[in-house]
């Protein structure tokens, strides 16, 4: 299948939306019920990632999630404006120190433990890109 793309502003108001597309998306390729929360989960909280660290939280940058149903997976490429280095935050463990009672620092860690594949790499413009592969039946 071609990828489907969609573009959206750096503004927490769009979650909620992004996230019913995403469980649409769950829902035409098959994604078993119980499991479309945690896939939307893991996958909205990348989003919130690349709108926080990738985009500053500036509303003239755009987020873009584009997705592929592939007869055994889903393939979500979630691409910001900025250059965030994810080494840095995968370097970050909330569950110790003074960062065991942050709220902050969390969204790569639920997205890594939900989903079966999360990759952080650059597009070919340079710019952060998170690839996150769920397995379906």
């Amino acid at each position: 299948m071609l990828p489907i793309e969609i573009r959206f502003p750096s503004d927490p108001s769009v979650l909620e939306p992004v996230q019913q597309i995403i469980e649409a998306v769950g829902r035409s390729a098959d994604v078993e019920e119980d499991e479309l929360s945690s896939l939307s989960v893991a996958v909205v909280e990348l989003v919130k990632n690349a709108m926080e660290h990738g985009n500053g939280n500036d509303p003239d940058k755009m987020v873009t999630v584009s997705f592929s149903i592939f007869p055994n997976r889903i393939r979500f490429l979630i691409d910001d404006e900025g250059t965030w280095e994810p080494e840095k935050a995968l370097g970050f463990n909330p569950g110790e120190g003074d960062e065991l009672l942050s709220t902050r620092g969390r969204g790569i860690l639920i997205s890594r433990n939900l989903a079966k594949w999360v990759e952080f790499g650059l597009t070919p413009e340079g710019k952060t890109r998170v690839t996150l592969i769920w397995p379906i039946a």
